[in-house]
């Protein structure tokens, strides 16, 4: 009886829309996020929230735990594997929230209650553990005892901790013998002691591999090594080098992963015509077959995230072999579209002081962030087949730090299994050295096109051509990207007339992000490097200026606390004396600089513009630029309780 009732249940959500029962028939509405009474860093959470972001609670367990194709660990070794210092398991909650993932309960689809991103993966027989979308992309604010989970959100995960914790993790476990035991016996069960040897080869060799991973993405600029911190991280860089270092197996061909961003919020990512920070791809994919768009984001993301892939065609394939996840990749774009930004919680956080808004609303306009960031009107946050055009600026005009832009053009290798091999759509050829964007784009061609190995034949091309036209039916942005907006120029993208520098014009850009939603996503700046909204209507000033006891962008903060501060729209600012292992964010460092978007300082100049809209310029293409006031305080809080209600 009980089954038939189940059976019952499952038709019942399958008819009502609900197509997430592999995450059990009920779940908790706290959609199994475990409390923290008190951590190291001195946050505490007595419940855990959601906010109205248009999922339910099937639609974020979902995301938290559907694969992608990401083969990070063994998942036995991952589940058994202690800290460096202790018996304690590294997978421990503690551990954990050390590194700032969030922590779960153990749940159907979940049942060892690994943390958000976290999941199971088998690839070829194999089980691994890996990343899922959710890792980077789902964060938690505290206020009072009360965690607000933001599905979409930036993490403040410290991916790079991570991954040298678990290289520490693997080496000290075969330097201690009794440590190495204790997990040999519990990874090969009944197979213990006659496949220990074996084993510990087994765990040899993927010690090497994390080392040379982590080796070969350490972020230096120059000798100095700069770490990423809380809530940050370099995908291209990293992205690129797995490229690039498996084009020339066993020999060197990478670059420092030193250019550091925020991790990027998700809705509005299926409206956008470009996504990342620098919009280095558009956002559309010609026709059913494009392998550009989504797919080809998607895609690249998790090769960066350790899918398990071969740049060397085999015999009889279209494409290049991967454990990439093409049909869940196209499922969960699909369910991001659904995502709305949160807003601000009044039964949780303090009311907005709604006469105060409007008049941070004639702020908004009088020093024009519309002009950059979108006329509030547009942010509908409900309406999927809206389409957001990015505004896109050159690092010198908006003042602020080069790095990750540069790196998206400039990195590239050596092109090894590439050499002599054609562009895809292009009769140009691969030379000896490629730029990595470049191999880039000819990896993820080919990845898409093959189909997955693990599924009978028929079932891999059904499911294929399925998702091809369920995503080209379903992609929101229905006419192709044909023009990119940068400096408030239109340029034609496929115009073949472009010189080399219109080329680095307008891809050497950072995005001007929409705002709705942007209560939830400190830090601030596309590197993270301003740690509220107050500050960012704050210059960055000199010494002299800083000794005078000017109002200035702070030097350094701390990073990794989730307590939130509803005044300044950030986390509240802790010492680092009260909290050693809070990180310390320098923005006097490569790559961290807060300078820029001084536009509210009377610093940053802003350009003027015609009655079309377009810059004025001369014929040498020398522009008229303008500065506007320096903000008062009141002018300040103002708007900052306007941008509390986009």
């Amino acid at each position: 009886m009980r089954n038939v009732l189940y059976s019952l249940w499952v038709v019942v959500l399958l008819l009502s829309g609900c197509s997430y029962v592999s995450q059990g028939v009920i779940v908790d509405s706290d959609r199994y996020a475990e409390v923290a009474p008190e951590d190291f860093f001195g946050d505490t959470t007595q419940c855990i929230v959601y906010l109205d972001q248009n999922w339910d609670s099937y639609d974020s367990l979902w995301f938290y735990n559907t694969t992608q194709g990401s083969d990070l660990l063994p998942y036995n070794v991952f589940l058994n594997l202690e800290q460096p210092d202790s018996e304690k398991p590294f997978r421990s909650s503690e551990n954990m929230r050390r590194f700032r993932f969030l922590t779960q309960r153990p749940g159907f689809d979940n049942p060892d209650g690994l943390p958000v991103g976290f999941v199971k993966d088998r690839y070829q027989g194999i089980d691994y553990v890996g990343f899922t979308c959710a890792a980077c992309h789902t964060t938690q604010v505290n206020y009072k005892g009360t965690g607000i989970r933001i599905d979409g959100g930036g993490s403040l995960a410290d991916m790079e901790g991570l991954l040298l914790g678990l290289g520490a993790a693997i080496q000290s476990t075969l330097d201690r013998e009794a440590k190495f035991d204790r997990l040999a016996k519990a990874v090969l069960e009944g197979e213990y002691p006659v496949k220990k040897e074996s084993f510990r080869n087994e765990l040899s060799a993927l010690y090497q591999k994390q080392k040379t991973y982590n080796d070969s993405n350490t972020p230096k600029n120059g000798d100095q090594v700069v770490h990423y911190g809380y809530g940050r991280l370099d995908a291209f860089g990293r992205i690129y080098n797995q490229i690039l270092s498996r084009l020339t197996p066993g020999q060197p061909n990478t670059n420092p992963a030193n250019a550091p961003v925020s991790y990027p919020f998700l809705w509005d990512v299926s409206q956008h015509d470009y996504v990342q920070w620098n919009g280095i791809a558009n956002n559309h994919a010609e026709g059913i077959a494009g392998f550009l768009g989504p797919l080809g984001r998607n895609v690249g993301e998790v090769l960066g995230v350790f899918a398990t892939f071969d740049l060397k065609r085999k015999k009889g394939d279209v494409g290049y072999r991967s454990s990439a996840d093409i049909r869940n990749l196209r499922r969960l774009e699909r369910q991001v579209a659904r995502l709305e930004s949160p807003q601000w919680p009044e039964k949780i956080l303090p009311h907005i002081n709604r006469d105060l808004a409007v008049e941070g609303q004639r702020v908004f306009l009088e020093y024009k962030c519309h002009l950059c960031h979108g006329d509030p009107k547009d942010f509908d946050r409900s309406d999927p087949k809206r389409r957001v055009i990015a505004q896109f600026f050159s690092p010198g005009l908006l003042g602020t730090d080069p790095k990750m832009a540069d790196n998206g053009i400039d990195l590239g290798g050596k092109s090894g299994l590439f050499e002599g091999e054609r562009f895809p759509g292009s009769r140009k050829a691969f030379g000896e050295t490629t730029s990595a964007f470049e191999a880039l784009s000819k990896a993820l061609a080919f990845v898409i096109i093959e189909p997955d190995h693990d599924k009978i034949f028929l079932r891999r091309w059904a499911e294929r051509l399925y998702d091809l036209v369920a995503s080209a039916v379903s992609n929101p942005i229905k006419k192709p990207v044909k023009e990119r907006h940068v400096n408030f120029k239109t340029i034609e993208i496929e115009d073949k007339g472009l010189s080399a520098s219109d080329q680095s014009e307008m891809l050497r850009v950072y995005k001007g992000r929409t705002l709705n939603g942007i209560w939830a996503t400190a830090p601030y700046l596309h590197n993270g490097s301003v740690p509220d909204l107050y500050e960012l209507f704050l210059p960055r000033c000199t010494d002299a200026e800083v000794a005078s006891g000017k109002e200035c962008r702070s030097r350094t903060f701390t990073v990794g606390h989730r307590e939130f501060n509803p005044e300044r729209v950030g986390f509240v600012a802790k010492p680092a004396t009260e909290t050693p292992s809070l990180f310390v964010f320098d923005t006097s460092l490569p790559g961290n600089s807060n300078a820029g978007h001084e536009y509210s300082s009377g610093v940053t100049p802003i350009l003027i513009l015609d009655e079309n809209g377009n810059p004025k310029c001369d014929a040498n293409d020398v522009c008229e630029n303008e500065f506007l006031p320096p903000m008062d305080r009141e002018k300040r809080v103002a708007l900052i309780e306007y941008l509390k209600t986009l």
